[in-house]
């Protein structure tokens, strides 16, 4: 089970809580200084039609009952039970039909005894009946209808209230609105709805070499495809993305543009993380007077990630890597915008499958493999992607999660259980895991 941390720590206790950067710390000890720092963002009403993926930041009741009064729930006539009671194919109970109601017919309808309504699905029960006879179970006659097999009271009848009662909590703050929330909302007369703002994070990236998707390539240049890896992750978590471009291997540049990037909730930069004399998104946090709370994180991929405050902006240094860039974005990027969005717990939910073949590993730190995870009759079962015919990126392609393996273990046995964190489940995702998160 994936624990949720919930931290509330005053501005004036962050210097105790930090880390000698020069030293790797655990991803727990990570998440936990970051999700230190992160609040729920404002919140904004929008309109219902633009409310899809959008994560709700309020209650819902019903206003009313719904529905307001008991309703037909198939083709057939309204009657009163106790007229049909002991109606049989053999002797069957003949009725004059004495109207007709259709869905949202709001004409008075009065039922006496020994009649019939003609009622339509979802049309208003007659007054004076208290079930409802299927059209195949009667036949028509010269006098009306015949009935010939019985119904009790209630009988195919929506009785009033059925779906909910007025004041009866429906949907609560934090729930991510999808089809099945927004008809909620419609059924409920919302035209507007309010949500969280989506948090804003300016991308970046670092690298003489780099250059951007659809430039023609040079000697020793490659395409900068983690400005869109970051952006689509963005998205898939709720936020929304400014590229700030590339800013090679000047400072002077870096700094410019992390500065611009500061009026966005989030900067994140790729590449630069190291301490190489070409690594200089530490030094630009210096010069920017930025707080950097750690440098280096004892997991693979993402060793080289860094986490800094610039005033109220984090910042995220994320190895180069786009692999490394990936995986750390879902381990410490993610928590932070998931709470950001009010959602809670905010790390990635695991689960436990079964090992399909046995594997090295290196073993020394937190390692995170890319895997194939299936859900077959036996249970999850997984599958590690590492190849040594194949490249981490074509790992990376066939992934749908990652595998999990703590500090020390040099092999992992087929067979064994072992923890996988899913991947691609986006918000609407996170219901089907909500019953191990809590």
């Amino acid at each position: 089970m994936v624990p949720s941390i919930i931290f509330s720590v005053p501005a004036e206790k962050w210097g105790e809580m930090a880390v000698n950067v020069n030293k790797l710390i655990s991803l727990e000890e990570a998440q936990s200084l970051i999700l230190a720092t992160v609040s729920p963002l404002a919140t904004e009403a929008v309109q219902l039609s633009d409310a899809s993926g959008r994560i709700l930041a309020e209650d819902v009741r019903a206003s009313k009952d719904e529905p307001s009064i008991p309703l037909a729930a198939m083709d057939g006539y309204g009657v009163q039970s106790m007229d049909v009671e002991f109606a049989t194919p053999q002797k069957g109970v003949v009725l004059p039909v004495v109207g007709a109601v259709s869905a949202g017919d709001n004409r008075h309808h009065e039922l006496n005894r020994g009649e019939a309504v003609k009622v339509m699905t979802g049309a208003p029960l007659p007054v004076g009946a208290d079930a409802v006879v299927p059209m195949e179970m009667t036949e028509g006659v010269s006098e009306g209808i015949r009935i010939t097999t019985p119904v009790a009271q209630g009988d195919y009848i929506v009785p009033a209230g059925a779906e909910f009662h007025q004041n009866q909590q429906l949907l609560s703050s934090g729930a991510v609105l999808r089809p099945n929330e927004l008809t909620i909302l419609a059924a409920l007369g919302y035209t507007m709805v309010t949500v969280r703002k989506k948090p804003e994070v300016a991308v970046l990236a670092t690298g003489t070499e780099l250059v951007e998707v659809g430039t023609r390539l040079g000697p020793g240049q490659t395409f900068a495809s983690n400005l869109h890896t970051v952006a689509h992750l963005v998205k898939r978590c709720g936020g929304k993305t400014t590229s700030l471009d590339i800013a090679g291997d000047n400072l002077d540049n870096l700094v410019g543009y992390i500065q611009r990037g500061m009026k966005a909730d989030v900067v994140v930069t790729t590449g630069g993380t190291g301490k190489g004399d070409k690594d200089l998104v530490s030094a630009a946090i210096t010069t920017l007077n930025g707080d950097l709370c750690f440098r280096g994180i004892a997991m693979t991929p993402g060793k080289q990630t860094l986490f800094a405050k610039l005033g109220g902006t984090l910042f995220f240094g994320l190895p180069g890597r786009p692999t490394a860039t990936y995986i750390a974005f879902e381990q410490l990027v993610r928590p932070a915008l998931f709470r950001m969005l009010g959602l809670s717990p905010a790390l990635l939910p695991e689960i436990t499958a079964r090992l399909s073949r046995t594997i090295q590993v290196k073993g020394k730190i937190l390692s995170f493999l890319f895997c194939r995870l299936i859900f077959g009759p036996e249970g999850p079962q997984v599958e590690s992607l590492r190849s040594g015919t194949r490249g981490i990126l074509t790992e990376m392609l066939a992934a749908n999660g990652l595998l999990k393996v703590p500090p020390g273990i040099e092999r992992l046995e087929q067979g064994e259980l072992v923890r996988v964190q899913p991947l691609d489940l986006g918000l609407e995702g996170l219901s089907y895991f909500s019953a191990l998160q809590q």
